[in-house]
């Protein structure tokens, strides 16, 4: 990671490095925003699992916190799946807690996946 991230990406980025995982620093991901494909800059890509991590380091703001919002809103419709990460989450063993987040999201996609091949399975019956 280059050295222009804040605090709170840099230690992101040496947790993920500590992990050995891949991760591309502000990746472009294309997002339907207001009705229009835009590209937005995610902090953190983490591209053998699909996930992008945000970092709001900056909450207590009220616009602020509503532009986080916003981006929730806008990867979920968009249907990537994101973590945001905050201040308050880099206390104490955090690495541990972000990784069973991280497995949380691809469980969910994996109960997904299995859902919809028993319902192809009782179709076929």
């Amino acid at each position: 990671m280059e050295r222009r991230g804040s605090a709170g990406e840099k230690q992101l980025a040496r947790m993920l490095d500590h992990y050995r995982m891949r991760f591309f620093y502000e990746h472009p991901l294309a997002v339907l925003n207001r009705g229009k494909v835009r590209v937005w800059y995610c902090d953190f890509w983490l591209p053998d699992y699909s996930v992008a991590l945000e970092y709001a380091g900056m909450t207590g703001n009220p616009d602020y916190d509503a532009g986080i919002a916003h981006k929730k809103a806008v990867y979920e419709a968009s249907g990537v799946s994101c973590l945001f990460v905050y201040p308050d989450d880099l206390r104490g063993y955090w690495p541990k807690q972000l990784m069973k987040s991280i497995h949380q999201v691809l469980a969910e996609r994996l109960a997904a996946f299995d859902s919809l091949q028993a319902r192809s399975r009782r179709l076929r019956e």
